[in-house]
């Protein structure tokens, strides 16, 4: 009996350690770290020149480019649209700790949809003006899937199961500065406690993939035989399709979502090679 209530009273300690001073003693830190921390200046680009996009993104890596495919997007919506920007290749995340963000006339904006919405307005270009307010809206209903739903179960393959192959892959502790290592022993554990959290990581593994899938073969028939998902002139959602399509056919770590796009979905391939070739040559 002595035994036993020992045994209880451990797992009592510990039950109150996890689920309440560990807790509370990372939220201190936290507060602690954000009252300590020293001001953030509004912008990092003190030099900058008027109408000039200063675009930071993460160290550029071999065969993909970036990690970022919201940055691969909205590089080659940049270019797309002839919008003079700069490259500036940091680990620092912007105010809403995302990556990648802009400087652009002297103020920080974050999050690549937003970015675009503004400079959108700003330039007076938005390529959807070549199609129907219907097409247009398709195009964003793509985009929504793809980021919300269809790329969260690469990073889930990537950050989540194989993150040794990712960063040998891609030599990413040969082009980041630090923390590579550290990064490597530390994002499974989160990415998969954010996917539990989120509702797919509750899934068997081959059941996320199957949900990737059925997006990917979605978008395909979309497309159908045409150049560019909406018709033949490349728009946003194309931008947004190259960035993270891209992600699964270059790096070269046996993404079940590639497997599909060259098996069952050989106009996605197409159209990541066409947008390549056209705005990357």
């Amino acid at each position: 009996l002595i035994h036993f209530y020992k045994r209880m009273l451990g797992f009592l300690s510990w039950t109150i350690w996890t689920f309440g001073a560990l807790p509370l003693g990372l939220a201190a830190f936290v507060v602690y770290r954000k009252v300590t921390k020293p001001p953030r200046e509004p912008i990092q680009k003190k030099d900058w020149k008027k109408d000039v996009v200063y675009l930071y993104q993460f160290p550029l890596l071999p065969k993909v480019r970036t990690i970022s495919p919201f940055a691969m997007k909205l590089e080659t919506w940049l270019r797309m649209n002839d919008i003079k920007y700069e490259n500036i290749f940091t680990l620092k995340f912007s105010r809403k700790g995302q990556i990648p963000y802009i400087e652009f006339n002297g103020e920080e904006i974050p999050d690549s949809n937003i970015i675009i919405s503004t400079l959108k307005k700003y330039f007076n270009k938005d390529p959807e003006d070549a199609y129907s307010k219907r097409e247009a809206g398709i195009g964003h209903t793509v985009i929504t899937m793809l980021e919300n739903h269809t790329t969260p179960t690469g990073f889930d393959y990537r950050y989540g199961h194989h993150m040794p192959e990712f960063l040998e892959c891609l030599q990413v502790a040969k082009f980041y500065p630090s923390g590579v290592k550290m990064w490597g022993m530390i994002q499974p554990y989160g990415t998969r406690f954010r996917s539990y959290l989120q509702g797919t990581g509750r899934h068997e593994l081959e059941e996320i993939w199957e949900f990737a899938r059925k997006d990917l073969v979605a978008i395909s028939e979309i497309l159908g035989d045409k150049p560019f998902l909406l018709g033949d002139t490349p728009s946003t959602v194309d931008c947004a399709l190259f960035g993270h399509l891209a992600q699964f056919l270059y790096i070269d770590i046996g993404f079940p979502q590639r497997e599909v796009l060259v098996k069952e979905c050989s106009n996605l391939v197409a159209l990541v090679e066409r947008m390549k070739e056209k705005f990357w040559p």
